[in-house]
């Protein structure tokens, strides 16, 4: 019994050892982050980049994006879009915001080794450069190339994917070890994406997407959307989610919006299949495992847009690129299209409803020429998880003997369920 108790203070001694580091390395990372140059993670404008968010009406903004030019090596650039929920999401929306990146340039031995280490950036060069740190994340796909493989071939791509499911799986380790608490209930969607010369790849979890817009041969520009809305009812989401033991259906107020749910427990109803956090889920099907998507830029490529589900809620692809065309400046260019879904969550949707709005818009060209018409095609890259899985028996109807809570929409001050507590014998 002393030698069980003894273990068990020593556990914990060492958790908290490991948590105060990672604490201490965020809080230097920081710092440095702020000194970067051309880091953008607030409303303006970079060489390329045109960013803009607004709050919406359920509180708190908390949503976040980044664009960082010159990331990896010259003229390379990380474009990211992340949306919170839950009552901490705004602070778990920041932290992946400031650290995945950075572990998007860790070597692939320390992403899939055990550990913790030290993701402090060097603010003196771009990262990646030097002698002594690290190749970029599409070196791999590079030295493809040189040996004369397809650039969008899957087994050239291999070590590039294993690296951003990698450093998305050690972002939620991360999450889990430093705050757990204030992670068991609140999360984030993520897209990453990193840009060098052609190339470019994209890693996404949850709701929020991305589109790249590209000239046709009439002039008019049709729009590529280039990841997954990876939703609990999606082909191979849903089975995955079921076999855990996790539940899928729809409320009878919003008939169109399935959540997936706890099994003996009508909360917290989370409308993704995948997400940073929400650990009281990670039992049950939830998983920070991103789709992946790789793509090379042609000169009909125009720009590319990420933005959070508050715009795609209320704005088609067309309607954004329209947005964009119509700013006379490219610095204004996000500011126009938040503009337009907050109008249209003015005039065609219920005001008091209105979600945050983030934009992050790359232009990939020096000119912006508007279209003689735009057009609207959507082309997804990414590819689901369509793993052939048992249907539960939890899948069935539910009657709720309990009030059902959507924690998304609302902060709520407690759970009515009990925590389980994180096993390695679920989920996929």
């Amino acid at each position: 019994m002393g030698l069980c108790m003894s273990k068990d203070r020593h556990n914990k001694k060492e958790e908290k050892r490991l948590a105060l580091k990672i604490l201490y390395e965020d809080v230097k990372a920081a710092k440095l982050l702020m000194k970067i140059p051309g880091r953008m993670c607030s409303n303006g404008a970079t060489e390329t980049c045109s960013l803009y968010v607004k709050q919406g009406c359920k509180g708190t903004n908390q949503d976040s994006m980044l664009a960082w030019e010159n990331f990896t090596a010259d003229k390379s650039i990380f474009l990211g879009i992340f949306d919170g929920h839950g009552p901490n999401g705004h602070i778990v929306s920041n932290k992946v915001r400031d650290c995945l990146p950075l572990l998007l340039t860790s070597p692939i031995e320390s992403l899939l080794g055990e550990g913790f280490y030290d993701i402090t950036p060097n603010v003196h060069e771009p990262l990646g450069s030097g002698s002594d740190t690290q190749p970029s994340i599409l070196d791999d796909a590079n030295d493809d190339r040189a040996k004369g493989k397809d650039d969008c071939d899957d087994e050239g791509s291999v070590l590039t994917e294993e690296k951003f499911i990698a450093a998305f799986h050690k972002m939620d380790e991360r999450l889990k070890v430093l705050n757990r608490t204030n992670c068991m209930s609140s999360g984030t969607t993520a897209i990453a994406m990193i840009i060098q010369g052609r190339d470019f790849m994209v890693g996404s979890v949850g709701d929020s997407r991305a589109i790249l817009a590209t000239r046709s041969a009439n002039g008019s520009l049709v729009a590529h959307q280039l990841t997954v809305d990876l939703k609990p009812n999606s082909p191979g989401e849903k089975e995955r989610i079921q076999k855990c033991e996790g539940r899928v259906f729809a409320l009878d107020n919003e008939p169109d919006v399935f959540r997936m749910w706890l099994p003996h427990s009508n909360t917290p109803g989370l409308a993704m299949s995948r997400a940073f956090g929400d650990f009281h889920l990670k039992d049950y099907g939830l998983i920070a495992t991103p789709v992946i998507s790789r793509r090379k830029l042609t000169d009909e490529d125009e720009f590319i847009v990420l933005a959070t589900d508050g715009v795609w809620d209320v704005l088609s692809h067309m309607e954004v690129i329209d947005a964009i065309c119509s700013s006379p400046l490219k610095e204004e260019a996000a500011k126009r299209v938040v503009d337009a879904a907050a109008n249209a969550w003015r005039t065609q949707h219920w005001p008091s409803r209105m979600d945050d709005c983030a934009v992050v818009c790359h232009f990939l060209k020096n000119e912006l020429i508007p279209p003689s018409t735009s057009i609207l095609k959507s082309n997804v890259s990414g590819k689901l998880d369509t793993m052939n899985l048992e249907d539960s028996t939890f899948g069935g109807p539910i009657r709720a003997s309990q009030p059902l809570v959507r924690y998304d929409t609302f902060a709520i001050s407690h759970l009515d369920f009990e925590i389980p507590q994180l096993c390695q014998g679920k989920g996929v």
